[in-house]
């Protein structure tokens, strides 16, 4: 499949790698040049080009009409609204994946925005991280109370 990931941070990056791994067609779009060279020897094999996401010019020119997958995994949430929206609205994007940053934003990322699926980071890794902690023991109802007199 052809996936385009915008956004080639650490999840980006990552994300590339494992679905170049699979045998997908992976193309990245990263806006900051310093990432560059991390992302060519992170996802090798990855078409990398350089500028925002956001730009529709640069998403055609990338080949987003061609792409499966859209994902945005930029690190403002702004910005992977934008992204998402161009990618189903403009391009008609069959899947748009979504990362988001804020979780308190996540009620934005639906599919009226243009989102199929969205990724809250921080909601999922609390989530997990709960579970790994045991629940409290039952209080029992038998135990006298302390009283408020603090003595």
């Amino acid at each position: 499949m052809r996936i385009m990931i915008i956004g080639g941070g650490a999840v980006g990056s990552y994300l590339a790698g494992l679905l170049l791994q699979q045998g997908h067609h992976v193309t990245i779009i990263e806006i900051r040049e310093t990432a560059m060279a991390t992302l060519r020897l992170t996802a090798p094999g990855a078409q990398c080009l350089l500028g925002s996401g956001t730009d529709p010019e640069l998403l055609e020119a990338a080949g987003v009409h061609l792409a499966d997958t859209v994902v945005a995994v930029t690190g403002t949430d702004e910005t992977n609204l934008v992204i998402t929206s161009l990618a189903r609205f403009a391009f008609d994007a069959p899947r748009v994946v979504a990362r988001v940053n804020n979780p308190h934003n996540s009620w934005m990322f639906t599919p009226t925005m243009g989102v199929d699926f969205a990724l809250n980071q921080a909601d999922l890794l609390a989530h997990l991280i709960a579970e790994t902690i045991p629940s409290p023991p039952a209080q029992r109802l038998s135990e006298p109370s302390t009283g408020g007199d603090g003595g």
